[in-house]
């Protein structure tokens, strides 16, 4: 979708939408999605690695894969994105630990209300906090990637008994459409009749590679011919397993202001913060990265060199060993005590360049 073309060609250019809108709407029609009954909700397929798991939280059903055993480990994927995205990070912190990864309200296989909720990163902690209660969860690591890392933050800042440790692949406390400059061609999905059209081309699959290459930027070529296919297939599941109601939900949430900061004043809980340098939205990164400082954070910051914004995708080993040796230098017994302590000196914030 092009903008700011010239004005010649414009009606073919219509001619030509009606033409795609119709085989795509066909193709939406026909396209048969492989449903797996599992606890009596259907299941877009069945996962990669452990189980599928169901909990209630605050009255919506809330889907989740289990796998391994041990130390509690949380993954919250990013903005319209199931728990797939979390693979290859998944299957290695099995081994070490019990790892959710979770599908939050409005993706995956969780519920995908279309009102009475609004899809704010506030709403989506108070659910993720039901959930860890709901399940006897506590001093849980929670790791997030970008919208979920804003969600693991903010659970953190308000749910300080819950989680032990903080992982953000970027996202954080304040993102502002100013610095986020998020594409506004989302907006035009909320419209009549080209809306449609929109989403009947995004659900068609015809764009699932498209797409994935884009978000990988130029980390695609260094994949491997599996590597690619397996990020499309994370991508197709997307789109495939949401609304146009939840989509859109998700996208006001995302670019509208998200600012939290004030939560972040008492929070106690040790962050690490991972970001790509080659990021396109390295600004919020910096940003967020400047708050947590300032409001007295334990944070610890750790650059990837040519890393793209979603570095679990474009670097899971690495990501899988952050998390990991942060587990280990940072024991658990420490942060139930601090999180009941009164408040005390900043620890200061360390910085590392990974390579």
């Amino acid at each position: 979708m092009g903008c700011g073309e010239d004005r010649r060609g414009g009606w073919a250019r219509v001619r030509r939408w009606g033409v795609r809108a119709s085989i795509a709407l066909l193709l939406g029609t026909v396209a048969c999605v492989a449903v797996v009954e599992g606890a009596d909700h259907p299941l877009y397929s069945t996962p990669k690695y452990g189980a599928d798991r169901f909990v209630q939280a605050r009255g919506y059903t809330l889907h989740y894969v289990e796998a391994g055993a041990g130390e509690p480990i949380l993954l919250i994927p990013g903005a319209f994105t199931t728990y797939r995205a979390w693979n290859r990070v998944l299957a290695g912190l099995s081994l070490h630990a019990r790892v959710l990864a979770v599908d939050y309200v409005g993706v995956g296989d969780s519920d995908k209300p279309e009102t009475g909720f609004d899809y704010s990163v506030e709403e989506q902690a108070d659910v993720m906090a039901e959930m860890l209660v709901a399940l006897r969860l506590s001093n849980v690591t929670v790791v997030g990637a970008s919208y979920g890392g804003a969600v693991a933050l903010n659970l953190a800042a308000r749910y300080p008994a819950l989680v032990g440790r903080v992982v953000c692949v970027e996202g954080g406390a304040l993102i502002t459409p100013e610095v986020l400059k998020y594409s506004k061609l989302g907006g035009l999905v909320e419209w009549p009749v080209l809306g449609d059209i929109i989403w009947g081309f995004m659900q068609s699959g015809l764009f699932d590679g498209m797409t994935a290459r884009s978000v990988m930027g130029p980390a695609w070529e260094g994949l491997s011919p599996g590597e690619k296919r397996e990020i499309v297939a994370v991508f197709s599941a997307n789109v495939r397993t949401s609304t146009r109601s939840s989509w859109i939900g998700i996208y006001r949430a995302i670019t509208r202001r998200i600012d939290f900061t004030g939560a972040l004043a008492g929070l106690r809980t040790p962050v690490l913060y991972l970001y790509g340098t080659e990021s396109k939205y390295r600004a919020v990164a910096d940003m967020n990265v400047g708050q947590l400082e300032r409001y007295g954070a334990k944070i610890e910051v750790v650059a990837f060199p040519g890393g793209i914004h979603d570095l679990h995708l474009q670097h899971p080993d690495a990501v899988t060993g952050m998390i990991l040796q942060f587990l280990a230098t940072t024991p658990a017994q420490d942060i139930v005590a601090g999180s009941a302590a009164a408040p005390h000196a900043h620890a200061g914030a360390s910085g590392r360049i990974f390579d």
